[in-house]
């Protein structure tokens, strides 16, 4: 009985964290389709604020109170500052100088960052199967930047492959505070009062940045794509990695990210028609590669 209970366990924590990264997976598409009307720092803000009446709304529905004592107002800031708030700043504008497929190789890049983290948080000095993982995945990285700086490819530049990156960081340490916040306050009221700890860092840029210009320009595909990343990835694929992350362990789960790139850059060019290269597909080979390693390890 034990073994089958530890088995429904585990088919549970796979289900969650995997529909949570397809949602992630399809988040460079959409973003992509938003920024084609508008900029992608007006996106990025627009996430976090679109989605903050719904979390308001369920927030006061299931009565969920905030989690403000001791540590846990520091690792809730940090959740909604880092996870949703520089993550889709930054992320969006790297869309908007970059194409779709970039920014989904790059999205890998995330499963390397939280393994280094969950080595330093749990302070376990990681095999050797864990660093060759980390230079392989660091050198898909490195020829990611390479095609966007010397191949010439349309749509592509370092600046927006650099800001990938760092909202891939940014995005790491958010869900990470917010896993270990879930522990205490559970994966939905931490994934909603981050949604409104972002909303409120993020509406001065949308008044001083954006204006009322940027979001008349933004047509009806913007807009919907823009509330698909709000409801669907801001709120729904949150709350899900967060309660995977928390329950499964942060290199773990995290090393499921490796598995976003196949879905963004399976679809950028059937939908979006941009162009799939080899070296975009090296790159994604080898950042795979480097995963799977650190898995082993």
């Amino acid at each position: 009985m034990a073994v089958k209970t530890h088995e429904v366990d585990i088919v549970r924590l796979y289900t969650i964290a995997l529909i949570a990264v397809l949602l992630y997976g399809l988040t460079p598409l959409f973003t992509k389709i938003a920024v084609g009307s508008t900029d992608g720092v007006t996106v990025g803000a627009l996430r976090a604020v679109m989605a903050a009446p719904v979390a308001v709304a369920m927030i006061y529905g299931g009565r969920m109170p905030l989690p403000w004592h001791g540590n846990d107002k520091w690792l809730l800031f940090v959740s909604g500052a880092g996870g949703l708030a520089l993550f889709p700043l930054l992320f969006s504008w790297g869309v908007q100088l970059t194409t779709a497929g970039h920014a989904a190789a790059g999205t890998a890049s995330g499963a390397l960052m939280a393994g280094i983290f969950g080595a330093w948080i749990n302070r376990r000095w990681p095999s050797l199967y864990w660093w060759a993982g980390i230079a392989v995945g660091l050198g898909g990285a490195v020829l990611l930047i390479w095609e966007a700086v010397g191949l010439g490819v349309e749509g592509v530049t370092w600046q927006g492959d650099a800001l990938i990156f760092a909202g891939m960081f940014s995005g790491v340490v958010g869900y990470i505070a917010g896993a270990r916040l879930t522990h205490k306050a559970g994966a939905t009221a931490v994934a909603l009062w981050s949604v409104c700890v972002a909303a409120i860092l993020v509406m001065p840029v949308l008044i001083w940045h954006s204006g009322m210009t940027a979001l008349l320009s933004i047509d009806l595909p913007g807009w919907v794509a823009i509330y698909a990343l709000a409801w669907g990835t801001t709120i729904g694929a949150y709350i899900l990695w967060n309660r995977a992350v928390a329950d499964g362990g942060i290199a773990r789960i995290g090393s499921l990210q490796l598995l976003q790139p196949v879905i963004g850059i399976g679809l950028a060019p059937l939908l979006l028609s941009e162009p799939f290269t080899l070296p975009l597909a090296g790159a994604t080979a080898v950042t795979l590669i480097g995963v799977a390693l650190i898995q082993r390890g």
